[in-house]
């Protein structure tokens, strides 16, 4: 009775599949992607077709991504979820990077969202010679996820949403006002530019492809690299040939693991960076960590090419540690303040004061005492802020 009940299945299966065939690929992805439920939209549309296609006539390409996506997805969908997003963005980190955190585009948008350098710097994250947190991937995540949030509440839906990220607010208006102000997308769509036009189709083919692989013949393989790690704290100017060296972790493998650090060299810090390095590896470190630093030689900071518009300047490693210029002030927590007014008052990013006073969260708890590094040469200046009145402060803002 069973085997029968098998073979009436297999036999409808394979009908169904004649079917889908009979019918022709458009119907079939129509079909599909409307049993994908999603806040997203994921509806087909001929523009969508070509990207679909592109993905299956590269399938090794094709199965790295759905491979690397093991890794990056579970943390992604947390971080979404935790800011009420639908976990469905994670497709597009999928679509402009390909899950690469090293990822950068001729306009020098880079990281797992392959985020403008504008937006990056609108949120605080830091881009400089040494370091660029847009690759970072969990800080990266967490700054999209606020843009798409501040994105949404600026169009109430997500498709409009998905394309301002690919251009901005500012063009997409412009689009919206040639449409006689439809706020549908595929009315918008012929007079979107093409950066902006093709990203939300090509997020629609990405969410085909990640749900309807295993329907293409296409099958995931284990990914090569070691991503259960370990975080060492690194305080001084360390290359990764020194770790290499000590570890016996491959260069590569180090720039995979820590796409944030853009030169193969961790800069000093007071509060330090966080270096990841496998797992199996760690215990060596930490047995050897007095004989890693010396002096970093030329030739082991990596020749990348930087964009002096879209980066701040940084210090250089000159063989022994520059002097810390930065001194240490305590503010008090005042009723009404908040963490990104406190950012802007000491010329310091959001991301530091939380580092600083080891805080999960924006929330600031009144009285509660804070540590903020700043700027030695303006340190007389930097305490009188806590003594200020909230108009006081206010000016301070607006100078900004």
């Amino acid at each position: 009775m069973v085997v029968k009940k098998k073979r009436v299945l297999l036999v409808i299966l394979v009908l169904v599949q004649a079917l889908l065939v009979w019918a022709g690929p458009d119907e079939v992805y129509q079909n599909r992607l409307q049993a994908l439920k999603s806040p997203l939209e994921f509806v087909y549309n001929p523009a969508v077709k070509p990207f679909i296609e592109e993905y299956l006539a590269n399938p090794e390409a094709t199965k790295e991504l759905l491979s690397r996506s093991k890794h990056f997805f579970p943390f992604i969908e947390k971080t979404l979820r935790s800011k009420g997003l639908p976990t469905d963005l994670k497709y597009l980190a999928a679509t402009v990077s390909a899950l690469n955190p090293s990822a950068v585009n001729t306009g020098g948008s880079s990281g797992l969202w392959m985020m403008a350098y504008p937006v990056s710097k609108m949120y605080k994250v830091k881009v400089n010679t040494y370091i660029d947190e847009r690759r970072d991937p969990f800080r990266s995540t967490l700054v999209a996820g606020q843009h798409f949030k501040d994105l949404y509440s600026i169009y109430k839906t997500w498709p409009l949403a998905i394309a301002s990220y690919g251009c901005s607010p500012v063009t997409l208006n412009k689009c919206i006002h040639l449409s006689n102000n439809s706020f549908y997308f595929w009315d918008i769509y012929p007079y979107m530019p093409a950066f902006c036009k093709d990203l939300y189709p090509r997020v629609i083919a990405t969410a085909y492809i990640f749900n309807y692989y295993k329907e293409h013949g296409l099958a995931l393989f284990e990914p090569k690299q070691e991503w259960e790690t370990d975080s060492i704290l690194v305080n001084k100017w360390l290359s990764f040939q020194q770790i290499s060296a000590v570890t016996e972790v491959g260069v590569e493998e180090l720039r995979i693991l820590n796409p944030v650090f853009r030169k193969d060299v961790i800069p000093f810090n007071a509060e330090g960076y966080y270096v990841r390095i496998p797992k199996s590896k760690s215990k060596r470190f930490e047995m050897l960590r007095d004989s890693v630093y010396r002096p970093i030689q030329a030739s082991e900071i990596q020749a990348e090419p930087i964009d002096k518009m879209q980066t701040a300047p940084a210090e250089t490693p000159t063989g022994t540690v520059k002097p810390f210029t930065k001194k240490k002030v305590i503010y008090t927590v005042k009723k009404g303040d908040n963490i990104n007014d406190l950012a802007d008052w000491y010329d310091v990013s959001v991301y530091e004061i939380k580092s600083w006073n080891k805080l999960k969260s924006g929330k600031l708890n009144y009285g509660r005492k804070l540590t903020i590094w700043v700027d030695g040469a303006k340190l007389g200046y930097y305490k009188k802020i806590s003594k200020m009145s909230s108009a006081q402060k206010k000016k301070i803002k607006r100078k900004d």
